[in-house]
């Protein structure tokens, strides 16, 4: 089951938080409305990829492809602008893999500060540097072999940490009544909680590439297939991680929960040192799709003029990617902050918008049913897509607008 590491990853440790922004049981509800809306986003677009399928005979193995060709069968006024949806969703993903560099660093520099601050006191600009000098080798591997590995170990010891620290997390649970049942919060505080739980829920794009890897896809698709029971069991994981991680903690709750973790116990100290160790092999895979993107159209463009950047270029890239990252951390060095803006804009729009984009755009060139419940069907489809078009776009320009504000203002005081 490739679907749950893609949903049940870094951001799964950050639910606790998430549900404090708003109380025990309005985040808790909020997570379960927006594992409905990510589960609802998805399997619109894996109907829309196998209704496309079925009228042009190809096969979809990522979200830009399958935009690219809804618009190319959709309404004549919009078929030259096909390529330019393609490369919007390819913007959305450079910014996701882009931003995820400094959130890991960010998350590495909270574990290490966690565990040798009773030994040493750094900053954090120099506690970023440190950390990223160790993960020069992680950037500058090429092979995918190696990657795949250390990313599939990553999620391996991942598990064990989530079933370790979960044991303590149920003992001597408080009483419901003991935690804000719900929180009178500022505009601010309400978005952020859209962009985190966006960021939580981030693994739409991994969806089209698996379901292409499928023998059988009529078992794959729909409520009552593998997607539809793999997002209903990641919303029900979510919703009883964040409930039950802010019981335990309450106020208290720090930004990723592994943090609240007691520091006198081995057990729960070599937890964070296993999840530096998690971090810093899952870098790998997000540096190794940015690589993809940014340096392949370079190569073309400069390799056949400079012998040194036909040999040697990709390394240079991939080195400014590492002092970008580096850079960018210590600007923000704050993973909540950094987690809103890569949930607002890598995560949200192919989320919330895309796939109704798609789906309606899919339904602009088939024939009118003439059963009158497809009429109906077709229409409140339609409606559906409409309403959260309209919902997407407000949540992108709210979500974007707060989460710069909030980075710029840290960055300038």
């Amino acid at each position: 089951m490739l679907l749950l590491p893609s949903y049940i990853g870094v951001g799964f440790l950050e639910l606790p938080y998430i549900v404090k922004l708003l109380g025990l049981w309005s985040g808790s509800c909020g997570l379960l409305f927006y594992g409905f809306l990510n589960e609802l986003g998805t399997l619109v677009l894996a109907q829309s990829a196998q209704r496309l399928t079925e009228r042009t005979g190809d096969t979809f193995g990522d979200m830009g492809k399958v935009a690219e060709m809804s618009m190319k069968v959709g309404s004549p006024w919009l078929q030259p602008h096909a390529r330019k949806l393609r490369f919007y969703i390819n913007f959305c993903t450079v910014m996701t893999c882009g931003l995820a560099m400094p959130d890991l660093i960010s998350l590495m520099n909270l574990f290490g500060q966690d565990v040798f601050h009773q030994y040493v006191t750094v900053s954090n600009t120099v506690s970023i540097i440190v950390i990223s000098v160790l993960l020069l080798p992680i950037y500058l591997t090429r092979r995918m072999k190696i990657l795949s590995f250390l990313a599939t170990a990553a999620n391996i010891v991942l598990l064990g940490i989530f079933i370790i620290s979960f044991e303590y997390i149920y003992q001597d649970l408080p009483n419901a009544s003991t935690r804000p049942a719900t929180k009178f919060v500022d505009y601010i505080t309400v978005t952020s909680f859209t962009n985190d739980v966006t960021f939580s829920y981030g693994g739409i794009i991994t969806v089209l590439p698996i379901r292409n890897r499928m023998k059988n896809k009529k078992n794959f698709d729909g409520w009552n297939g593998v997607l539809g029971l793999v997002l209903t069991v990641v919303t029900s994981v979510h919703v009883c991680c964040g409930f039950y991680g802010y019981l335990r903690f309450g106020e208290m709750t720090q930004v990723n929960y592994l943090l609240n973790l007691p520091g006198d116990k081995w057990i729960y100290k070599s937890l964070k040192v296993l999840s530096f160790i998690t971090l810093y092999c899952a870098t790998g895979m997000d540096v190794f799709v940015m690589v993809e993107i940014v340096w392949t159209p370079l190569k073309e463009i400069f390799s056949s003029r400079n012998e040194i950047i036909e040999n040697y270029g990709e390394y240079i890239c991939r080195v400014i990617l590492l002092i970008f990252s580096c850079t960018f951390t210590i600007l923000v060095p704050e993973f909540e902050l950094l987690m809103s803006l890569t949930g607002c804009i890598g995560m949200l729009p192919t989320t919330f918008m895309i796939p109704y984009i798609i789906a309606m755009l899919t339904l602009y060139g088939e024939k009118e049913p003439t059963l009158l419940i497809d009429k109906v069907k077709r229409k409140l489809t339609v409606a559906l897509c409409v309403v959260m078009i309209v919902f997407g776009t407000y949540s992108l320009i709210a979500g974007t607008s707060v989460a710069v504000y909030m980075a710029l203002n840290n960055i300038i005081l």
